[in-house]
């Protein structure tokens, strides 16, 4: 077959939906060497196309006019290039298909990975609502087969886009397999003392405040540092003074630049991971601490449970004292954590990447 992917997230984006298309299209071209790979993509960052390893072909804009107005190469003139290329599936990994590819025999397949800007239309400027809204209502309906990465997200696409359950198949993402393939380094580690670790983007939604608010609850109590490791986002300044002005800046770290490959030995040197997220398309870092076998406390009540599974603690990510009790329980209970540990890893390795490569060929295949 020829398969052809939006690849502009996997060429491009450093975290998030990049991470996303660099694992699953890594592993296809690893597992499933019969197939011709396309990758489309408006531009191409060096540092991520070195990231990807195998057979593939690059395709960009053609024109003049689509490599000045790229948006619109991808909405709509890749598909007259994706009919030259006779590819048989092409596969939106992020929310989105070209806007006329319904008028073409090309079958289709897209991942969406959330509705937030419908459920927390707060969060989300009126007008990229509107950009999110158009594109997602419209690979909704005219895909032949969606991929959901949670059964919330599969929830909300019935709900919200009035989706037929049969068109929708539920595939749990990976993490890098660097977390699981016993291929840490041994370095100097970046902590030499116990800590408590959080990871994500400085958003309101990731929530790092009650996050440092229940730390402040029990920081006489505990002998580990609050870390928290995030690189960008529009709260930073605000989480820092918060830290500044409880006087816990000796106890609360923020880490910033640290690269794919310190990340695996930050999670396994952790007494505990928290991940009080408010919402999520799924929770990767929730599963990259799992395979790293660091007991999980995480939200419940939303995608971030499916990643975190039954045995880690679920917490209401709005409660500093229930997050602080599930703290203390852990660091106090070695019969539970070591419980945790075990339990949180063979959850984890029902999502290997090979699983994941190996669920969407299925979708493929049955097309």
């Amino acid at each position: 077959m020829k398969i052809a992917f939006d690849a502009k997230r996997a060429l491009n984006n450093g975290t998030g939906l990049g991470n996303h298309a660099r694992i699953l299209l890594n592993a296809l071209m690893r597992d499933y060497t019969n197939n011709d790979y396309l990758l489309f993509t408006p531009k191409v960052k060096d540092e991520f196309f070195h990231q990807l390893h195998g057979d593939f072909k690059m395709c960009m804009p053609e024109t003049k006019w689509h490599q000045s107005f790229n948006a619109l190469w991808r909405s709509y003139g890749i598909t007259k290039q994706l009919q030259g290329e006779r590819v048989n599936i092409y596969h939106g990994l992020s929310n989105e298909l070209p806007f006329n590819i319904h008028q073409t025999k090309i079958k289709t397949v897209v991942t969406i990975h959330d509705l937030i800007f419908l459920k927390h239309a707060e969060q989300y400027p009126f007008t990229d609502r509107q950009f999110y809204k158009a594109k997602t209502k419209y690979a909704a309906k005219h895909a032949h087969k969606i991929i959901a990465v949670s059964n919330e997200t599969k929830r909300d696409l019935t709900e919200y886009y009035r989706v037929p359950e049969n068109k929708i198949e539920v595939i749990y993402p990976s993490v890098d397999p660097i977390f699981y393939n016993n291929t840490i380094a041994e370095t100097e580690p970046l902590i030499n003392k116990k800590y408590i670790l959080n990871v994500g983007s400085f958003f309101p939604r990731k929530n790092q405040s009650t996050l440092i608010q229940a730390f402040n609850l029990i920081k006489d109590k505990v002998e580990e540092d609050l870390v928290l490791v995030g690189g960008w986002g529009n709260m930073h300044a605000a989480i820092q003074k918060q830290i500044d002005d409880a006087k816990l800046h000796g106890r609360v770290r923020i880490i910033s630049n640290v690269s794919n490959s310190q990340l695996p030995q930050l999670y396994k040197n952790a007494s505990v991971f928290v991940f009080p997220s408010l919402f999520e398309g799924f929770g990767a870092p929730v599963l990259e601490a799992l395979f790293s076998r660091t007991p999980v406390i995480a939200t419940k009540g939303n995608a971030i449970e499916e990643a975190a599974g039954k045995n880690s603690l679920l917490i209401n990510p709005l409660s500093a004292e229930e997050i602080a009790d599930s703290i203390l329980q852990i660091l106090r209970n070695d019969a539970l954590r070591k419980k945790m540990i075990e339990s949180g890893f063979a959850h984890a390795l029902t999502m290997t990447d090979n699983a994941f490569a190996r669920q969407t060929m299925e979708v493929y295949n049955n097309l």
